[in-house]
C-alpha cells in the first residue's frame, strides 16, 4: 500500500512537472515569436490561433509574406547614408563589416530616389548561388546592384524576416581578405532579427529565400 502510495505521488509529480515546463517553453516562444503574433493578429487571429501557429510552423504564412512572392515595388533613398538606411530597417544586431566603405553608394546615385521592382524566390531544395542566379534570370530578375536596394526591402518589409526562413541578396559581393566571397543575409536568431554576411560558395537549404530585382 505504501508503495502504491509513493508511486502515485511520483507520477502527480513527474506530470506537474512536465505541465510546468510546457508552460514555460510556451512561455519563450510567444515572447521570442512577439513581432509575429502581431502581425498574426492583424489578420484576425485568436491568441490560441496565433500560440498554435507559433508551436507547429504548419499554419498559413501571413499576408505580407505572400506579398513579397508576387512583385513589390520598393523606394531605395539614396540621399541617406547607408549607415542610416541601415538604421531604418531597425536589426537587433549589424555585422560590424556592413559599412559604406565595403559597400559605397555609386556617385552617380547620391541625393537621388530610385524605385525598382522585386520579389522573394523560393526553389524549395537545395541551391548554389550560380544556380539560384540563373533561375532568377530565367523569369527576368537579377541580384540587388547596391547593398541599398537589399536594405529597401528589409525596411519596408520587417515582418517576414522570421525563424522560418533566411532571405539572402546574391549580390553585392564582398571580398574579405583571403579572398572569399561574402554576401548580405537577413536572419532571425532566437528573437533577433539580424543583418549579415555569409559565404557565396555554399549550397543554401531548401527554406531559404532569395530577393530578386526585376531587370
Amino acid at each position: 500500500m505504501k508503495r502504491k502510495f509513493i508511486a502515485i505521488i511520483t507520477i502527480c509529480i513527474i506530470a506537474s512537472s512536465f505541465s510546468l515546463r510546457s508552460a514555460m517553453a510556451q512561455q519563450v516562444d510567444v515572447k521570442e515569436s512577439q513581432q509575429l503574433l502581431e502581425a498574426i493578429k492583424e489578420q484576425g487571429l485568436s491568441v490560441p490561433e496565433a500560440i498554435n501557429y507559433i508551436q507547429n510552423r504548419n499554419c498559413q504564412i501571413s499576408t505580407e509574406q505572400n506579398t513579397l512572392f508576387k512583385e513589390i515595388v520598393l523606394t531605395v533613398d539614396y540621399s541617406r547614408s547607408l549607415e542610416d538606411m541601415v538604421a531604418a530597417g531597425k536589426y537587433d544586431w549589424v555585422s560590424s563589416i556592413i559599412t559604406e566603405e565595403h559597400f559605397p553608394i555609386p556617385n552617380e546615385l547620391v541625393g537621388k530616389k530610385v524605385t525598382i521592382s522585386g520579389k522573394l524566390f523560393h526553389f524549395d531544395r537545395d541551391i548554389s548561388s550560380e544556380e539560384a542566379i540563373k533561375e532568377m534570370n530565367k523569369d527576368g530578375y537579377r541580384t540587388p546592384r547596391h547593398l541599398a536596394e537589399f536594405l529597401a526591402l528589409g525596411e519596408a518589409y520587417p515582418d517576414p524576416q522570421c525563424q522560418q526562413f533566411s532571405i539572402i541578396a546574391l549580390g553585392p559581393v564582398w571580398h574579405n581578405t583571403v579572398g572569399s566571397r561574402c554576401v548580405p543575409e537577413l536572419i532571425v536568431s532566437g528573437s533577433l532579427r539580424e543583418l549579415r554576411l555569409y559565404w557565396f560558395d555554399v549550397d543554401w537549404g531548401a527554406s531559404c529565400r532569395f530577393f530578386g530585382v526585376r531587370k
